[in-house]
């Protein structure tokens, strides 16, 4: 099997650098813009719409397939979001910072929405099924890695940085700055590290026609499986609860207590989300991946949406007891991660098992489009929803009555299984 014998290194640096850009434009973006001033409906709207990349990506992803080796997109598109990280560094300075920080993450999306079509083409064609199960945890941990280093990590050096050079606007220059420099590690990393399988081919020349007419049995292909209705119902709302909590839990830890927040500083936040979450973060998904591959997705599934959902119960105790006590936060925020990591497992395996088939790569990004719509569109709505109810007790109540939505989606995956021709 190609690069086996480094399986684990690539494998690190290939999720770690898809997670960092997509986790700063979709989540580390929202402490920026709430730290810097911005509104929560505001933020809400703008930090969901900054994700369309994803929800497009389908319609390019033929390209990544046909145009070039998926190893040569992957290092392509690194290449460009490490130096739109470098530009954005200088971007808090300026007076139209709102506008330049968002048509930057709008070139990172694209890039990143780019690279995660490469990379998770190239995990299927370099790894056989069985290991495609069990890395798949691992591969999510690495990828949730990244999460807590934007969450977690950055969000610390931000908040020291501003405190050491004087404001907030430093603290994120510093930070974003930070980024460009592991962005670009990985970048080198995987430039040396990264296997050319011999599945991975460049494709030979098409004209205009052959390329279009390829989308189009792409797309036929994976629109005319047996139980699609289910299977898109599950991905976009398997996670429908999770698409608004996102939005509201940075805000909700960094909000002051008389506002109904917990009143976190940024570094606060970072060493919650940096040191007590790893730990549970990875024996979750690592769990939920051994698990997959030793009692199959069929077998697992409602577990996981459990683990998935259950958790989010902790935000409601946060949001009405308000506890002073980083540790009993951190411990909270343990629990919900433990839960995530697990049940993340089962949904990005579905979404593997949904890709099958000749254009594989394609499909895999059709899936993951549909993923972003899911957590995009309710996302979106997430602020308003916040400001219609009046507080954060409410939301986080809300947020456990959407949980039901993703239970009937798990109900719907198994009809899947029962209909389609990709699940066992």
């Amino acid at each position: 099997m190609a690069g086996a014998k480094n399986v684990w290194i690539w494998l690190m640096f290939l999720y770690f650098a898809e997670g960092l850009p997509n986790v700063m434009v979709s989540n580390a973006s929202v402490a920026f813009y709430t730290t810097m001033g911005m509104s929560l409906p505001e933020m809400a709207r703008l930090t969901s719409l900054l994700y369309l990349p994803w929800a497009l990506k389908a319609f390019w992803s033929p390209a990544v397939e046909a145009l070039g080796t998926r190893r040569s997109w992957i290092l392509l598109c690194i290449s460009a979001f490490s130096f739109a990280f470098l530009l954005l560094s200088i971007v808090p300075f300026s007076s139209n910072w709102a506008l330049l920080s968002a048509a930057l993450f709008w070139i990172i999306g694209f890039s990143s929405a780019t690279f995660d079509i490469a990379a998770d083409g190239f995990y299927m064609c370099a790894l056989d099924e069985k290991r495609q199960a069990f890395f798949v945890g691992i591969r999510n941990s690495f990828y949730r890695l990244a999460v807590l280093f934007a969450q977690g990590a950055l969000l610390v050096f931000a908040g020291y940085a501003a405190r050491k050079l004087g404001g907030v606007r430093e603290g994120w220059s510093a930070a974003f700055g930070l980024c460009a420099a592991t962005s670009i590690l990985c970048a080198a990393m995987l430039f040396v590290f990264l296997p050319r399988p011999d599945s991975d081919k460049k494709a030979t020349a098409k004209s205009a026609g052959e390329f279009f007419a390829e989308t189009m049995a792409a797309f036929s292909s994976f629109f005319a499986r047996r139980g699609i209705f289910y299977i898109l119902f599950f991905i976009l709302f398997y996670r429908f609860a999770e698409s608004q909590l996102v939005k509201m839990v940075q805000p909700f830890l960094l909000a002051p207590r008389s506002d109904g927040g917990l009143g976190l500083s940024l570094e606060s936040v970072g060493l919650v989300y940096g040191v007590a979450a790893p730990i549970a973060l990875f024996g979750g998904g690592i769990l939920g991946g051994i698990a997959i591959s030793k009692k199959s997705l069929k077998g697992m599934l409602w577990t996981m949406a459990l683990f998935m959902n259950v958790p989010n119960i902790v935000y409601v105790y946060l949001a009405f007891a308000q506890p002073q006590n980083i540790f009993i936060t951190a411990a909270a925020i343990v629990v919900e991660q433990f839960g995530y990591g697990f049940g993340f497992a089962g949904y990005m395996m579905f979404l593997i098992f949904a890709s099958r088939g000749v254009h594989k790569t394609s499909h895999y990004a059709i899936c993951t489009a549909f993923m972003a719509l899911g957590l995009m569109l309710p996302g979106a709505i997430s602020g308003d929803i916040y400001a219609y109810l009046g507080g954060y007790g409410k939301f986080f109540l809300w947020v456990l009555v959407g949980t039901l939505v993703s239970f009937i989606a798990t109900a719907a995956a198994y009809k899947s299984f029962g209909t389609s021709d990709f699940a066992k």
